[in-house]
């Protein structure tokens, strides 16, 4: 039986951290995509408001889920983004 597992998460990034943002996203898309277990990572900026991003992830179960939380990379990018949000990240 398989029971997939769905994220989806909407960030406000800071102003003047727009491009950063998009590119830690992007680069860690790539990142994402190559774990076992990963069915999709897709980052997108909210038409007009070039702040706002919105991603969206799939993996085949929980478990799968729980290793990529785990992954070195994920903290790494946590730290990364903390203080380029608004309100801050939270892992």
């Amino acid at each position: 039986d398989i029971n997939p597992k769905a994220v989806i998460a909407e960030v406000t990034a800071l102003p003047e951290t727009v491009e950063k943002v998009r590119g830690l996203l992007c680069d860690y898309g790539r990142i994402v995509r190559q774990e076992p277990g990963n069915g999709a990572f897709a980052c997108h900026q909210v038409d007009g408001r070039p702040d706002k991003f919105v991603v969206y992830e799939v993996y085949a179960d929980q478990a799968a889920f729980e290793t990529h939380l785990s992954a070195p990379e994920n903290a790494q990018l946590n730290t990364k983004l903390g203080t380029l949000f608004q309100g801050g990240v939270q892992s």
